[in-house]
């Protein structure tokens, strides 16, 4: 058993459905910002990763089979979870224990976040296809 464990962090008033206005990925980008100066002060975690559905994998065995070819941004990892690679590119020292690709914040995506512009959109595709 990996004796994996993993929890969700949420703001009050903050959406739990994604990124829906570029407000949101504003106010979420401030807070992941925080989240990742409250981890920068320990050292008792293997991996960390801060955003929306950041589930790339679920279980250690998952992360260390995709180690190699991680590019993921505001990706933490333990540094002796890579002591056997020689290097990590894009990855830089995020504190005395562990190394990151730096976080990039979040992103509104206007055809995610609006059902018009979605429909727009499959409608425009649909004539294309004629």
């Amino acid at each position: 058993m990996e004796e994996n464990w993993w929890c969700r962090v949420y703001a009050n008033n903050l959406s739990e459905r994604g990124i829906t206005t570029p407000e949101s990925a504003y106010q979420m980008t401030e807070v992941g910002i925080l989240f990742y100066q409250i981890l920068r002060l320990t050292a008792s975690f293997r991996y960390a990763l801060v955003g929306v559905e950041v589930d790339e994998f679920r279980t250690y065995s998952e992360l260390l089979e995709d180690l190699p070819d991680l590019s993921i941004p505001g990706l933490v990892l333990a540094q002796n979870l890579t002591a056997e690679f020689e290097t990590m590119p894009g990855f830089k020292q995020f504190n005395s224990t562990h190394i990151w690709r730096p976080y990039e914040g979040e992103t509104y995506t206007p055809l995610k976040g609006s059902p018009d512009f979605k429909k727009q959109l499959d409608e425009l595709l649909s004539l294309a296809t004629i």
